[in-house]
């Protein structure tokens, strides 16, 4: 236990090794939530804003929580396993007495945490001066609380089988770009899924990217029945334990496949 708990003090010192690193993240999110601001508030405004199905205050609240969410949901796992493999240094993390999915998992929650305090919470503060009306249903909250961290276990697992991907395709970065936008598009994080087509709808009603942010977002931001609530809980309970099969299987299949580079 020790040793999982010393990577992520390591995931933490990694990302706070550099200061002004820290403050061009911060700031970066601070700018792309104004620009969400003034996009939707500039649509709403304009004859496009009557052909959307959210209200004007929804839609603010929905894409200033995305905001606050996303900035510790960020998940670095992708690159972290590309890199160890492009290094060789994955022979090392491999030959030690430690599970490498778990020792990953732990540098991940220990940037997961430091992302927390220094983006999601200070992000929290500025929105909390600048905007005077209520994000999220204070009834729900406990449930979106519960939504969230499965979320943040589904974009784990998600990003744990695309990087263990590259213990055979050994580059990974051409298809990280496409999943990346796919990823972006559909979990709901940039635009709410309430505002999809029918058809991109029904298609990603069968994708896990909805139980991301989507979802968690709804109960967080909307007033929803408990049973449609619940509903949207088994739906992330299911492709938890789907995508935790798949990542088993890729982990099974990748490591027998493994080439290292470098070293």
């Amino acid at each position: 236990m020790r040793k999982y708990l010393d990577l992520s003090l390591i995931g933490i010192k990694e990302h706070t090794a550099y200061l002004n690193s820290v403050w061009a993240n911060f700031l970066s999110k601070i700018v792309y939530l104004y620009m969400q601001f003034a996009l939707w508030n500039a649509l709403f405004s304009s004859n496009a804003g009557k052909t959307i199905p959210l209200s004007h205050d929804d839609t603010i609240r929905y894409i200033i929580v995305a905001t606050i969410i996303s900035s510790f949901m960020e998940c670095d796992v992708i690159d972290w396993i590309n890199q160890q493999i492009q290094t060789g240094d994955v022979a090392n993390q491999l030959i030690r007495p430690a599970d490498y999915k778990t020792m990953i998992f732990s540098k991940h929650l220990g940037a997961s945490a430091v992302r927390l305090v220094l983006y999601a919470v200070p992000l929290s503060l500025v929105v909390a001066l600048f905007y005077d009306k209520p994000l999220i249903c204070k009834g729900q909250l406990i449930y979106g609380i519960i939504s969230i961290l499965l979320a943040y276990m589904i974009q784990f697992l998600y990003s744990l089988i695309i990087g263990l991907m590259a213990f055979w395709l050994i580059v990974t970065w051409p298809l990280n770009m496409l999943l990346a936008a796919i990823y972006k598009l559909l979990s709901g994080s940039w635009i709410p899924v309430a505002m999809f087509p029918d058809l991109l709808s029904k298609i990603n009603m069968f994708l896990p990217f909805r139980a991301i942010y989507a979802i968690p977002l709804t109960i967080i931001t909307a007033s929803m029945d408990r049973e449609d609530i619940m509903s949207d809980i088994r739906v992330q309970l299911i492709w938890l334990v789907i995508l935790f099969l798949l990542s088993e299987f890729t982990w099974v299949v990748g490591k027998n496949k493994l080439i290292v580079q470098g070293g």
